[in-house]
């Protein structure tokens, strides 16, 4: 692989130090969100496409995804509840190749300024709902109480759609956890419950990924480079799912909430703005 090529996804940037330490942010923050959170793309994903740009930010997340989604599945295996975890498979899927065909009409044309800045508007818009979500998930929660336990049906729906938003914005957890959350669910069952799911919707997707020329070796290789975070994060998020309350949990989800927003809101303004800010 061209040492080269791994380099330039962030020398080439318009600001290469700012570039390079937001990409380590977010990989470290990929590897603790998951083993800590059970989600993190909300966050992850606009802060690699702001560090990044829309195509190599995209695909470095989703290779990020692969390991962390491995670590994130086995600290939880023991937690897992089948009834959650098996409609939601099966959404995983469907939901991809839905994805997978809305992708490709994000970036089979046009200039390739126009298909960076639709990628740009699609991860930030779909970060911006679920940190809104997240923001007003007791109110939601009491909206659409539910009793009894989720359906077969409903885990199937809900687990499409999050395939969907997975595969063209690397996010989508947030929806699944206010899900549960209508239900009641307790918070070990619907965070293995999200590991399992994510760990079989990121391999799935990388076929779409690989296919429509989004993912190549030039920014899997930058994706390798940045690996050894994933395990550092993964390794203080597993101690902090471990010793944190259920208040401290939350306290945690906001703040990197706040950071989504804060992401995704300079994306919405434009990438090449905000760099120009510096």
């Amino acid at each position: 692989m061209n040492f080269e090529l791994i380099v330039s996804a962030f020398s080439s940037q318009p600001l290469p130090i700012l570039a390079t330490v937001l990409a380590i942010v977010a990989a470290f923050l990929m590897g603790f969100a998951r083993s800590g959170l059970g989600a993190g793309g909300f966050v992850v994903s606009p802060l690699m496409v702001l560090a990044l740009g829309g195509s190599d930010g995209l695909a470095v997340v989703a290779v990020l995804m692969l390991p962390a989604s491995v670590i994130g599945v086995w600290p939880h295996r023991t937690e897992s509840n089948p009834t959650l975890s098996k409609p939601l498979l099966p959404g995983a899927v469907v939901g991809t190749a839905v994805g997978a065909a809305i992708l490709w009409l994000l970036v089979s044309d046009g200039a390739m300024a126009l298909i960076h800045r639709r990628l740009e508007l699609v991860v930030a818009g779909l970060s911006l709902l679920y940190v809104v979500l997240i923001m007003l998930r007791e109110q939601v929660a009491k909206l659409f109480a539910a009793k009894g336990a989720p359906t077969a049906s409903g885990l199937f729906a809900v687990g499409s759609a999050i395939g969907i938003s997975q595969t063209v914005a690397n996010s989508g957890a947030p929806l699944m956890t206010v899900y549960f959350l209508c239900y009641k669910v307790a918070r070990q069952q619907f965070v293995a419950a999200q590991n399992k799911f994510l760990l079989v919707q990121n391999f799935t997707k990388i076929i779409p990924l690989v296919l429509l020329g989004i993912l190549h070796f030039g920014n899997a290789g930058a994706a390798i480079v940045l690996l050894p975070l994933i395990f550092m994060g993964s390794w203080l998020g597993r101690k902090f799912y471990n010793n944190a309350s259920e208040r401290t949990y939350f306290i945690c989800y906001s703040a990197l909430l706040l950071l989504g927003f804060v992401a995704s809101v300079f994306l919405i303004v434009g990438r090449d703005r905000v760099f120009s800010w510096f």
